[in-house]
């Protein structure tokens, strides 16, 4: 017979169902890890945290089912790729794991407040114990948890006095000119004598083109086009932070130094001067009150005219009062300044000199026509070259690949340097390729629009919109003009070797005097420079 209190034991008592048992499969895994790739590379670290797990898991008849870290992944952040595996591994054991074995707790993580909760939550929620085989802990009581909880306190404790003690080496570094993180695009880190060096790569030393480029007056776009072309990745936003980073100036700019800027000891990729001339045309130059505005259709000179008296370029600015464009040097104190209708006629007449006549358009492309000709002659032995250049990188590839993969006969290190090596060949061989292929087949068809080009180009100037106005500019002068006030006339310093040759064909007197007119002579000056490429119409 049923006494009063088992029945009511029966009918109304609870279980608590919010403790979860410990798990006592006797079945582990094993985490490890060092703090970066030189810990991995150089000393024994993994190793001697895996054997001792190991001798300690044996000792204590437990079963090892999986390794997990065996790398490098910092502890700053909970968020490593091997932690967060393992994690989710023993999260869906279903009560198969036991223990997460580490050697010390700060090899589990640095975190503090967070490592407390997550060591809580996997104890409390799966019965799982993080343990450390090296600081042995029962956090089966109060006393024990209170001691890891210690402990994974005083790992974050000593994280913070690192930082501290790393931060204040970085800024003093940082204060002798030295940079202290990864360099911008277009530097390596070298060694000379065991000093370290921060120098411009192949990358860096096109980038210093592009300073000239945006010096020159060219815009951002096209600059962009001009890079992509030349094998540097790029896009806008891109190259409007290396035109304001002072780090290609040699100057250094760093939160840790607390607004000051240093002078560094890398190798510059421009002058300070010319820095602050691009920044002043990006910025709209506020010193002038002159506001920088690319896409003005009354003022498509700017910048790209220079003032002949002091080399600046000139900028272009509306007065109200009378309702007229000028344009006027950007130095403070020059007194250059021109009626901005008025240049750009002058600028037309300019680009008439260049104006080919239907009657000469048979000579023309036949001498256009044999420099393709030549052209593609000499770039398909440069092409045969780079292939064959190619076949045997590949090669090189091939093999330390199946010496690593396949025939174990490669260790690792080996194998990343020498892979790591051709790979970078490969890359660079793959990138020329690309740039070095053949004109195109069609090109009469190029050449009869280049010919149309030449005959209406002062016409597509003066009706067309602002980007076909620079390219025409551009493609023309490819270093500006420069503007005289005291002659109020229009200088120009390099002209496209095609329109050179062009503007002595049709009759420039400096031509015939001289006697370089190069389609009478055996010396032809038409050689296509870079650049040159019909636009599309």
């Amino acid at each position: 017979m049923k006494t009063t209190e088992s029945v009511f034991s029966t009918r109304f008592g609870k279980k608590n169902t919010s403790v979860v048992k410990k798990v006592t499969t006797g079945n582990v895994v094993v985490y490890t890890r060092v703090s970066s790739k030189e810990q991995a590379d150089t000393n024994l670290s993994l190793e001697t945290q895996k054997k001792a797990i190991e001798e300690y898991a044996h000792r204590n008849n437990l079963n090892i089912i999986a390794y997990f870290g065996g790398t490098y992944e910092s502890a700053k952040t909970d968020g490593r790729k091997e932690f967060k595996r393992m994690l989710e591994y023993v999260r869906k054991s279903n009560g198969k794991i036991s223990q997460v074995l580490v050697y010390t707790l700060d090899r589990f993580s640095r975190t503090g407040g967070a490592a407390i909760k997550l060591t809580t939550d996997l104890r409390e929620k799966y019965g799982i114990d993080v343990f450390a085989v090296t600081q042995p802990t029962d956090t089966s009581n109060p006393s024990g948890v209170l001691h890891q909880n210690i402990q994974l306190l005083f790992s974050e404790y000593d994280n913070q006095l690192r930082r501290q003690k790393v931060i204040a080496g970085m800024r003093e570094k940082l204060k002798r000119g030295v940079w202290v993180q990864k360099p911008p695009l277009g530097y390596d880190i070298i060694r000379i004598n065991n000093e370290k060096k921060i120098v411009l790569n192949e990358e860096g030393k096109k980038l210093k083109l592009a300073f000239n480029w945006k010096i020159n007056g060219l815009m951002n776009e096209e600059i962009v086009v001009k890079l992509n072309a030349m094998g540097v990745p790029m896009y806008k936003q891109k190259i409007h932070k290396i035109f304001t980073n002072p780090f290609y100036c040699g100057l250094l700019s760093n939160s840790l130094l607390d607004g000051q800027v240093v002078e560094g000891v890398h190798e510059v990729a421009v002058s300070k001067e010319d820095f602050l001339k691009i920044n002043n045309i990006i910025s709209g130059s506020p010193q002038y009150g002159i506001a920088h505005n690319p896409e003005n259709k009354n003022i498509p000179l700017k910048v790209f005219t220079k003032c002949s008296k002091c080399g600046e370029p000139l900028t272009g600015f509306l007065v109200k009062a009378k309702n007229i464009y000028y344009y006027k040097c950007r130095r403070k104190g020059c007194s250059c300044s021109k009626n901005a209708n008025e240049l750009n006629k002058q600028f037309v007449t300019l680009l008439q000199k260049f104006q080919v006549k239907e009657s000469l358009k048979t000579i023309i492309i036949s001498q256009l026509e044999n420099t393709f000709i030549d052209l593609i002659k000499s770039n398909t032995e440069k092409l045969k070259a780079i292939k064959t250049h190619l076949t045997e990188i590949t090669k090189k590839i091939d093999l330390v690949e199946e010496k690593f993969y396949v025939l174990g006969e490669m260790n690792k290190e080996t194998f990343e340097k020498f892979h790591t090596k051709y790979k970078s060949e490969q890359n660079q061989i793959l990138k020329e390729l690309n740039s070095s292929q053949n004109p195109s087949s069609n090109h009469k068809n190029i050449l009869d629009k280049a010919f149309y080009l030449c005959g209406n180009m002062h016409e597509m100037w003066a009706s067309g919109n602002m980007r076909l106005r620079e390219r025409i500019q551009r493609l023309v002068f490819p270093e500006g003009i420069w503007y005289d006030k005291e002659f109020d006339t229009v200088q120009t310093k390099k002209v496209n070797s095609i329109f050179s040759a062009i503007a002595c064909c049709v009759g420039d007197s400096d031509c015939k005097q001289k006697g370089t007119n190069p389609f009478l002579s055996g010396q032809s000056h038409l050689v296509i420079s870079e650049g040159f490429k019909p636009p599309t119409f």
